[in-house]
């Protein structure tokens, strides 16, 4: 499923440096169908906005990841907000957002201190 660049270069750099294992969800007529076949424990999904359907789409996406994979902590990409937030409001949908583009060091802030 295509998902930014952004994304998989986090994937790829979690995996490779931390064996964190990162799944990135991007647009698929049925997301959490397919998670929920994925036999893997994942310590972060990221869930990439801009290619979800739009905001609505990713926070139902959200909702049900958080109930299928309550272990999971979910990280949203987006262009479109203004800055990064780790608010305790957004913490039914997510553990946080980044603003893309991401960098390294912003997503290992996200994962060590949030």
């Amino acid at each position: 499923m295509p998902y930014s660049d952004e994304a998989r270069d986090i994937q790829d750099w979690a995996y490779e440096q931390r064996h964190i294992n990162v799944m990135v969800l991007a647009y698929c007529p049925e997301t959490l169908a397919w998670l929920g076949e994925k036999k893997a424990e994942f310590d972060v999904i990221i869930v990439d906005v801009d290619h979800v359907g739009g905001v609505h789409a990713a926070i139902d996406l959200c909702l049900g990841i958080r109930k299928s994979r309550p272990n999971s902590r979910i990280i949203l990409l987006s262009a479109e907000t203004e800055r990064d937030d780790f608010g305790s409001e957004r913490l039914a949908i997510c553990d946080g957002t980044l603003r893309k583009p991401v960098s390294h060091s912003r997503f290992v802030d996200a994962l060590t201190t949030h």
